[in-house]
Parts: C-alpha cells; sequence; structure tokens
C-alpha cells in the first residue's frame, strides 16, 4: 500500500518537489496554524522520496525542540558541541588542505570577525543553530554565547591545523583530545546507548503527531513496518548515522 504521508507534493509549474506537514496540533498556539514546507530540490521523483524521508526525521526534532523549555547548558557541553565543528573541518580538508596563505587569510579574518560588533554572532550563529537542532537542544541566550566563543576557538584550532598541513606537517593535533564527549540529551527522544537519536524513537514523534491530527491509524502500522524493514537494512538504529546514500540503497 502506497504511504500518503510519506510522499513529496510537486509544485504544479515548475514541477520540482516539495516536502510538507502541517504544524501539530499543540503547537498551533505557540507557532500558528501553518502548513511548514521546502524546496527538496530535484524533479526526479525517486530522489524526491529519499529526500523527504530524511526531511521527516529533521522535522520531528524540529517539533520537539520547540515543545522543550530553553535550559542553561554545562560549559563542558558547550565545549563538546564546538568539537564537533572542528571535527567537521578537518575530516573535510583531511587529504587536501590547500596553500598555507589561504590559512593565514583565513585566521586574519577571524580576527576581524572576532573584533566586530556582533560579529560571532553573524559568522557563526547559524553553526551554533544547527548543532543545538541536531542535538535535540534548546539553550538560554547566555550558553548560546558562549557556544558561539568555542565555535570560533574550534575553527581557529582547525585553521592552524590545516596550516600546518599545508606546510607539509601532518601530525596528529596534540590538542585535538580537548573536546571531550558529547553527553546524550535527555529531550528529544530515547537514545540508542551513546549513538544519539533512534529511527524508532523519531518515528514515535511523527506518530505522536499524526495521530494528533486524527489521521490513519492504518498509516502508522503501514509505516512502522518500512521503519523496521529500514532498521534491519541498516544493521543499526541510530539516525545520525543514516545517509541519503543509505536510503536510496535500501530503496533501491
Amino acid at each position: 500500500m502506497a504511504l500518503q504521508m510519506a510522499r513529496p507534493f510537486k509544485h504544479p509549474k515548475t514541477g520540482v518537489y516539495y516536502y510538507g506537514q502541517r504544524v501539530p496540533t499543540d503547537l498551533r498556539r505557540l507557532l500558528g496554524d501553518k502548513f511548514i514546507s521546502w524546496s527538496l530540490r530535484t524533479k526526479d521523483p525517486e530522489q524526491a522520496k529519499v529526500l523527504n524521508a530524511a526531511a521527516m526525521l529533521k522535522q520531528a526534532m524540529v517539533w520537539e525542540r520547540h515543545r522543550k523549555q530553553p535550559e542553561p547548558l554545562p560549559h563542558a557541553q558547550i565545549v563538546a558541541l564546538s568539537g564537533i565543528l572542528y571535527r567537521d573541518v578537518m575530516a573535510s580538508l583531511e587529504l587536501e588542505p590547500g596553500e598555507p596563505s589561504i590559512w593565514r587569510a583565513v585566521l586574519a579574518l577571524l580576527d576581524r570577525v572576532a573584533a566586530a560588533p556582533d560579529g560571532l554572532a553573524k559568522w557563526y550563529g547559524s553553526e551554533a543553530d544547527r548543532l543545538l537542532l541536531e542535538q535535540g537542544l534548546v539553550t538560554d541566550d547566555h550558553s548560546r554565547q558562549r557556544l558561539l566563543a568555542e565555535l570560533d576557538s574550534a575553527l581557529r584550532q582547525a585553521a592552524e591545523q590545516q596550516q600546518k598541513r599545508a606546510k607539509g606537517d601532518y601530525r596528529p593535533d596534540p590538542d585535538a583530545a580537548r573536546f571531550p564527549a558529547l553527553k546524550a540529551s535527555s529531550g528529544v527522544a530515547p537514545k540508542a546507548g551513546n549513538e544519539g537519536l533512534t529511527i524508532r524513537a523519531l518515528f514515535k514523534l511523527w506518530e505522536r503527531d499524526h495521530l494528533d491530527e486524527g489521521k490513519s491509524i492504518k498509516t502508522v502500522g503501514d509505516f512502522r513496518q518500512k521503519i523496521e524493514a529500514l532498521i534491519t537494512y541498516l544493521g543499526h538504529d541510530d539516525a545520525q548515522r543514516v545517509t541519503p546514500e543509505n536510503i536510496a540503497d535500501w530503496a533501491d
């Protein structure tokens, strides 16, 4: 049986596929009775299904983030979050750091960013929000400001290491271990050990929103079978390890 909730919809004029979902009932007093949608940036129906599945998981995290009250983050958690940025930069340039002059320019730019009014907020704000969203964290302004500062420190550390690589020094960063492990959040969903958000837990969030809308329980059962089949295929239940390529291979 085709699953209506799993389908993206196609723009009647452009042919581009979109993800869409109405704001859950319990959040309408906060967010309004809106239909949230964004472009999946493809006209290919099979690719749209893959991108739509990832969008559903992401949006489930967004809804749950709105349900939580802001809480201060311990400093160790803030530094752990900044470590994600550090590792992403280091991994993305592992084999080709470019020229040393590039990193001299980057470090000079970061000095100007730090000296500018609201420079850290403008430069790192979207990255901070992304990290908090992905970890299901809702924090206060003070913790967010501390996170901006730690992101700046982490990016500087990565830039300095890339500059060394560009000069031919590929020895491991002796300070890479300064970033602590990120503690499991108690907010968005149950965890699978310390691996992160589980696919089943995020599905439960979608199921709750779906049923709150008074929609078919049969769709939930049909969709649950697909979720279990996906988990069996992947061999794990960690939502944050799932890639679009995983979904495409499973669909094939």
